[in-house]
């Protein structure tokens, strides 16, 4: 048979009723047998404590009104969480601690909180608390583990409950107004170009445009000319080609940073905000180790899909960008824009836009600059500069996800 260990404060306490018993029988007196009773009551007391109730807690978390009944956030919110506790039974309780323990479901990370709070005399408490800034990601809280003690601080009594909730972080994105190169594919000739290269007209007319030079006489409108007095050209309805792609590295050894990884991401999530908000076709690939494509063969791009793989994305091992954009090249098709979204600078990447280049597709970059650069990075970043402005491209340099909308609205080269 196992023997249960016993510790030093255990035989301490053996000893003191020992000693008060034995004080009692040969001593005798009033003080003996006042001393032997308070030390009974007091060991009452510590036994009885046993069954406070903590053992059997009960609890409920909820989410402050201002996020009452949503369990979906952006990144760099704080939570504001109530919990209302209730403890079973009659015996007093000085106090309770509470340990909320928030974990990320990759990564490893956890937000641990330590609060307390005295019970009414229901038995009740109510406690409200902040969280720290949430990464993007899945978190779930873990058991709430409470604990109290006597009054004199000598025995601690402990207990939980499970009120799991599951909570999605999902990306910072910025609202983009406007895209200047957008702005100047949408007007003139240049409008023309691109969407003949974007997608293919139907034998629907859609409407009544201004005439351009160099249309067809079969494209002109005589009713609408003759009823304005200016010449007028017919707009026929286009097919939803994904005429807007965005590229997303998601490759580990083209971040030095997490902090540059999330702004990737970020960068990547208004882009399609964007793109969507304007009607536009698009598409997207995310390129990691094995690359996911979103709206080929002229399937509509969900934005709950794409955000769902946003929120569990990490950086992965494997894959190689430039061959990712390559394939974008045969997936979509020509005339379309991509956009690639990195902070690669290298031959591979260079070779995929160039093929680009040659197919009459207009490639961007968002380069997503790394903090603090050496001076190698330094020089690497001014060739690569020199590169998409001798093939006449757009690069955008990104150290902020704040700069986004402006360095987007005054356009680079």
């Amino acid at each position: 048979m196992k023997r249960l260990p016993i510790t030093r404060f255990g035989w301490l306490c053996a000893v003191l009723y020992t000693s008060s018993l034995l004080f009692l029988l040969f001593q005798g007196g009033k003080t003996s047998l006042m001393l032997f009773v308070m030390l009974n009551v007091l060991a009452l007391y510590l036994l009885l404590g046993r069954w406070s109730g903590i053992g059997s807690v009960r609890g409920t978390r909820k989410l402050e009104e201002s996020h009452a009944g949503a369990l979906s956030f952006t990144a760099g919110n704080r939570l504001r969480v109530k919990l209302q506790i209730d403890i079973p039974g009659f015996w007093p309780l000085p106090y309770v601690i509470v340990r909320e323990r928030l974990a990320r479901a990759s990564g490893g990370e956890c937000q641990e909180y330590e609060l307390s709070f005295v019970p009414d005399y229901k038995r009740r408490g109510t406690i409200r608390y902040e969280t720290a800034p949430l990464r993007r990601g899945r978190y779930r809280y873990q058991p709430t583990l409470c604990s109290t003690r006597d009054i004199f601080g000598l025995f601690e009594h402990k207990g939980s409950f499970d009120n799991g909730l599951d909570i999605k972080v999902a990306p910072r994105t910025i609202a983009i107004r406007e895209w200047r190169t957008m702005r100047r594919s949408r007007t003139g000739v240049s409008q023309q170009r691109v969407a003949s290269l974007w997608a293919r007209e139907t034998t629907q007319i859609d409407g009544v445009r201004e005439y351009i030079h160099g249309d067809r006489m079969s494209r002109i409108h005589w009713n609408a000319t003759a009823r304005t007095g200016q010449w007028k050209s017919k707009e026929y309805e286009r097919e939803a080609l994904p005429r807007f792609v965005i590229v997303l590295d998601a490759q580990a050894s083209s971040y030095r940073t997490a902090e540059g990884f999330e702004l990737a991401i970020s960068a990547a999530a208004s882009l399609l905000d964007f793109a969507l908000r304007k009607g536009m076709p698009v598409g997207f690939v995310i390129a990691g180790a094995t690359s996911r494509w979103y709206g080929v063969e002229r399937h509509p791009v969900n934005r709950q899909d794409i955000l769902e793989q946003l929120i569990d994305l990490e950086a992965e091992d494997g894959g190689s960008l430039g061959d990712t954009v390559f394939e974008t090249l045969n997936r979509f098709g020509t005339g379309t824009h991509i956009v690639v979204v990195s902070p690669r600078k290298d031959e591979p990447l260079a070779r995929a836009l160039e093929a680009l280049g040659a197919s009459r597709q207009a490639p961007s970059q968002v380069l997503v600059a790394e903090r603090n650069p050496g001076p190698d990075e330094a020089k690497k970043a001014q060739q690569w500069q020199r590169l998409f402005r001798a093939n006449g491209w757009e690069l955008i340099s990104l150290s902020r996800l704040e700069d986004l909308p402006g360095a987007l609205e005054v356009g680079t080269a």
